[in-house]
């Protein structure tokens, strides 16, 4: 939140004397959509509560999207095939110390609005989250993916992607791409509230953990908790 500092309130504070500050609210709360800029659109699809920068990690154990083996040198990343045995620079795998990545929640109403989103998708329906970045894995499946190998795939993606919350994690039920990145679907049998404080959104793409945390009493938009 920006907080509205005056010249008055700055003395009163240097001078050690307490006084009230207001936060403003957020763009997002006091424009209408169709009037945020560029630049305010950009900021809430890449640095707000509803879209936040993720935490990466190595891991070469078996993984979940793009392996075509658990201990094979070649992995598959999103059609593209890359030797986990390589040192080159140039090689995705060989340089796995940071990616920049970030976990977004596209079935929030301000993403959607930010987005202009046209998707047929039920939002009602499903949680949808969005990552997007430069991991290797996040592009399409090659065109020579077949429909079982495809459901392989899957089946091993769910094992690894979640959303923690207070109780029992919400489980990844299906998952997409769009111009952005994959997406990621979770039902919304189980409803996130306020009184869950926090969500994380945890999956592995290939031999990358990928963990983004959300405060849920962040996520209010226009009174409502929007996700």
């Amino acid at each position: 939140m920006h907080i509205t500092m005056t010249r008055r309130t700055a003395i009163l504070l240097g001078l050690g004397i307490p006084t009230l500050t207001y936060a403003q609210k957020e763009f997002w709360e006091t424009k209408d959509p169709k009037d945020w800029t560029e630049a305010e659109r950009l900021e809430l699809l890449t640095k707000s509560p509803w879209a936040r920068a993720a935490a990466t990690k190595y891991n070469p154990g078996a993984g979940g999207i793009g392996m075509t083996g658990a201990g094979g040198n070649n992995r598959r990343y999103g059609g593209r095939v890359a030797n986990s045995g390589s040192s080159s620079a140039k090689d995705p795998v060989a340089l796995p110390n940071h990616y920049d990545t970030i976990v977004r929640w596209e079935s929030a109403l301000p993403i959607r609005e930010a987005t202009r989103n046209q998707s047929k998708d039920d939002p009602a329906a499903n949680y949808i989250l969005c990552v997007t970045g430069d991991l290797p894995m996040l592009g399409k499946n090659s065109n020579d993916e077949t429909q079982d190998e495809y459901a392989q795939r899957l089946d091993m993606l769910k094992q690894y992607t979640k959303l923690e919350k207070h109780g029992d994690p919400i489980y990844l039920v299906h998952m997409g791409y769009n111009k952005d990145g994959g997406l990621f679907y979770f039902e919304r049998n189980d409803l996130i509230r306020p009184s869950d404080h926090e969500v994380t959104f945890v999956t592995r793409l290939g031999p990358i953990d990928v963990k983004c945390k959300f405060a849920v009493k962040e996520m209010m938009y226009r009174g409502k908790l929007e996700l």
